[in-house]
C-alpha cells in the first residue's frame, strides 16, 4: 500500500525542485540583463554620450548632403562660427542649429564652432581634445567646449569595423595610450553609421580609428557649443554654397 504513494511522492519532489531550479536561473537571467543594461546606462553617463540614428527627417536635407563637393569644400575650409541668434547662412548652420536648439547649451553658448572632416583609406584621428589651440599655445589657457557633436551625414562606405569613433572618460593628464594598451575596458566605440547623431564631452580624450576597405572616405560633420569665440575663427566668415567646387 505504502509503496503506492512512493513513486507520485518521489515524482512530485522532483518536479518541484525542477521547478525552484528553473526559476532560479529566470531570476538569475533576468538580474543579469538588468546589471547589463545598468553597466551600459553608467558608460554612457560616465562618457557624457547620446547616440540618436535617424537624426534628420528631412529628405531635400539628406539628398543635398550626398554631394561629396559640398562635403570637400566644407573640409577644405577653416573652422567656421555661428553664433547661434543669426539666421543660418548654409546647410551647416542649419545643421548646427537642428543639433543644438532643443539643448541647455544652446541658450548659454556663446556661440557655435563647426567644420568637416574626411577621412581617406588608411588614414585615423590620433586621440586628442577640442580646445583653443591659439588661447593654448600663446596664454597656456586650456579652454574647451560646453559640449561636442558630430554628425554622419553622407552615406558613406568602407569597413563596418574601422572608422570609429573612441571616447573614454578621463582628464587631459591621463596618458591617452593607456587606452589603446591597458585600458580597453574604459573605451566606448561608436560606429559611424549614415544619419546617426552623436552628441560627447568633448573636453575628454576621443579619438578615430583607421579606415579601411573604403569605397568612400569617413565624412564626418562637427559642431561644438563654445563659451568663448576662438580668436583664430575668422570674422563673419562662412561656406557660401553657390560657389561650391564641382
Amino acid at each position: 500500500m505504502l509503496k503506492d504513494y512512493v513513486g507520485p511522492l518521489l515524482l512530485g519532489i522532483v518536479s518541484y525542485l525542477a521547478s525552484m531550479l528553473i526559476n532560479s536561473i529566470q531570476s538569475s537571467i533576468e538580474q543579469s540583463t538588468i546589471l547589463q543594461a545598468m553597466n551600459r546606462k553608467m558608460i554612457n553617463n560616465l562618457n557624457n554620450h547620446t547616440v540618436t540614428d535617424g537624426f534628420i527627417e528631412d529628405e531635400n536635407i539628406l539628398k543635398k548632403l550626398q554631394d561629396p563637393a559640398l562635403w570637400n569644400s566644407c573640409n577644405k575650409a577653416d573652422a567656421m562660427w555661428w553664433d547661434g541668434k543669426s539666421k543660418p547662412a548654409n546647410v551647416w548652420e542649419e545643421l548646427a542649429k537642428k543639433i543644438w536648439e532643443e539643448r541647455y547649451e544652446f541658450q548659454i553658448a556663446a556661440g557655435f564652432e563647426y567644420w568637416c572632416n574626411i577621412i581617406k583609406h588608411d588614414r585615423d584621428l590620433p586621440w586628442h581634445i577640442d580646445k583653443d589651440e591659439d588661447e593654448l599655445k600663446l596664454n597656456r589657457n586650456l579652454i574647451t567646449p560646453l559640449m561636442g557633436s558630430v554628425y554622419y551625414g553622407f552615406d558613406h562606405h568602407f569597413d563596418k569595423c574601422t572608422g570609429h569613433l573612441l571616447l573614454v572618460d578621463a582628464d587631459v593628464i591621463d596618458n591617452p595610450l593607456d587606452f589603446d594598451y591597458k585600458r580597453r575596458n574604459e573605451v566606448v566605440e561608436v560606429e559611424p553609421k549614415f544619419n546617426r547623431m552623436v552628441m560627447f564631452n568633448a573636453s575628454k580624450w576621443h579619438r578615430v580609428t583607421g579606415v579601411k576597405n573604403g569605397l568612400t572616405p569617413r565624412y564626418t560633420f562637427a559642431v561644438n557649443a563654445n563659451s568663448h569665440k576662438p580668436d583664430a575663427l575668422k570674422k563673419d566668415a562662412i561656406i557660401n554654397e553657390d560657389k561650391v567646387e564641382s
